[in-house]
């Protein structure tokens, strides 16, 4: 679990965009990188080959213009309308093949988009480079929230809903400056600003604030916003990165990982102890395929959240990929505390002993793990992008590592911790603590899929003053999120009552069976 936690870095480069060295890159060499893809096209086009048009432009696309940060630039330097042009374009020349164009449209279409690309990559060339890349996100945002301003002042309260909605989803989470904040000012920040952005879009939705308070809510995010993008472009545009390049990854790794690794650490004690090494496999093949999804996913996030108009998409996936760890968790739960009388899981190893492939637990306790893995690994790797692409030298890439060094050595403490002791402790003791363990997760997970769906707008924000937010716990000052958490509590509680219920009844009735046979004898 920790080797491949740590193997995941060898993609964090070509997911952030390979920024870190921008001002020094060779554009001019990427340019003509692409132009070489590009330009196979027309006769890739002729010869029929449709497979072939589509792989270049993929490669075009994802492996060169994105790898090597070179649409990140045009994006920052001479304006987001430039890289979208471009991609528009490159769209243009796939649609036009599908639609089974005449070459002569083909070639001028392939042609137009080799002199975007030059002329996109001149002009980048002579434009100095700029350090205000999160500055002027926060621009964008402060705009959408004057508009929810002016919107709500004159009663237009839809209007300052949407404008809320779009300054988040379109500009602080599309743009990047959640995640770059979350490397560099730490979740407790991003979750304070994400609770003044749904209290903006809940208020002018509703319209049941004054015009005063609702401007007051809106002036306090925009300082806020500008505040931190300010720090952050600060750090990132720094000679160096320095240590706060190590605290960055420590602290990112630790905490996506300690509940991954918890969930993972408790499957593996189980299995270890009841005698059920043939799982191992399961659970290995689980976080395995995690890992291999998670990084289609960061992609995936990548893409959908690069435009407003899907911005919502990354909160989407996660909230419904939380709330499958949560089914999952429940049920394992109360599969294992099913098993901690002594009697059952003799009954239960003699059904399933040669028949383990077949079996409910091996699927059980691998799809845990895949979940476990999957909910933080894709976060892990969008996180890591803006620490990586704010790197300057190879101090900055060393601190950043030992900071992920750091992290694994205490999570593979944590683990030998959860293994150890579940080890030591009798059968029966060692299934309820599982039971419980995975429990207090599914109850901690469904907190945040709630408030992955709140931010997606999905789900309405019911503030309760008076809630601490603990984000460790999943608790969340919402009616929503709490209510879920409640939910998912009694689900737990109620199949632990039943579960001690017949447990209580098989000990009585064994007791009785025992005594009748003394009885004849």
């Amino acid at each position: 679990m920790l080797l491949a936690l740590f193997c995941l870095g060898a993609i964090f480069p070509a997911l952030s965009g390979a920024t870190a060295h921008a001002d020094e890159q060779d554009w001019n060499s990427v340019g003509d990188q692409m132009i070489a893809v590009i330009k196979q096209i027309p006769e890739q086009y002729e010869a029929g080959d449709q497979e072939g048009v589509e792989r270049s432009i993929r490669q075009a696309y994802y492996e060169i213009y994105q790898v090597s940060g070179l649409e990140a630039q045009i994006d920052h330097r001479l304006g987001k309308e430039r890289a979208q042009e471009f991609t528009a374009q490159l769209l243009a020349v796939r649609q036009i093949t599908r639609d089974g164009a005449p070459p002569a449209d083909v070639d001028q279409a392939v042609g137009t988009s080799l002199q975007m690309l030059r002329a996109d990559i001149d002009e980048l060339i002579d434009t100095p480079v700029l350090s205000d890349q999160w500055a002027r996100v926060a621009t964008r945002i402060t705009d959408q929230l004057t508009a929810a301003k002016d919107a709500y002042r004159v009663g237009n309260f839809d209007a300052a809903a949407n404008a809320a909605r779009d300054a988040y989803l379109a500009h602080y989470e599309a743009d990047g400056l959640e995640k770059a904040s979350i490397s560099y000012l730490g979740q407790s920040r991003v979750s304070q600003l994400e609770s003044l952005f749904t209290k903006l879009r809940q208020d002018g939705k509703a319209g049941s604030v004054s015009v005063a308070d609702y401007e007051a809510t809106a002036d306090e995010l925009s300082a806020s916003i500008t505040e931190d993008a300010a720090a952050i472009d600060e750090l990132s545009s720094s000679s160096e990165l320095g240590w706060s390049g190590f605290f960055a990854a420590f602290l990112i790794l630790l905490r996506e990982g300690a509940e991954a690794l918890l969930v993972v650490a408790a499957v593996v004690t189980y299995a270890k102890k009841a005698g059920r090494k043939d799982q191992l496999v399961g659970i290995g093949v689980g976080v395995a395929g995690a890992l291999l999804v998670s990084a289609g996913l960061a992609v995936l996030f990548t893409v959908l959240t690069s435009s407003a108009t899907t911005g919502l998409s990354q909160e989407l996936l996660e909230g419904i990929t939380g709330l499958l760890a949560v089914v999952m968790l429940i049920w394992v739960s109360n599969w294992i505390h099913t098993k901690s009388n002594a009697a059952k899981w003799h009954d239960y190893i003699e059904k399933t002993a040669g028949h383990s492939v077949e079996t409910g637990g091996v699927f059980a306790l691998a799809s845990v793990a895949f979940l476990a893995v999957l909910r933080e690994g894709a976060e892990t790797i969008l996180f890591f992008s803006p620490i990586l692409a704010g790197a300057r030298t190879g101090g900055d890439y060393a601190k950043i590592w030992m900071g992920v060094g750091a992290a694994v050595v205490v999570l593979a403490i944590l683990f030998l911790l959860v293994w150890a002791f579940g080890l030591r402790l009798p059968m029966a003791q060692l299934f309820m603590a599982m039971s419980v363990l995975l429990g207090v997760l599914a109850v901690t997970i469904v907190g945040g899929a709630v408030k992955e769906f709140q931010d997606a707008t999905l789900v309405s924000a019911t503030q309760i003053s008076g809630v601490p937010q603990i984000t460790l716990l999943g608790i969340y000052p919402t009616v929503e999120t709490l209510l879920a958490q409640l939910i998912v509590a009694a689900i737990v509680v109620a199949l632990g009552v039943i579960q001690s219920r017949k447990a209580k009844a098989n000990r009585q009735s064994a007791v009785a069976q025992t005594s009748t046979a003394h009885a004849e004898i």
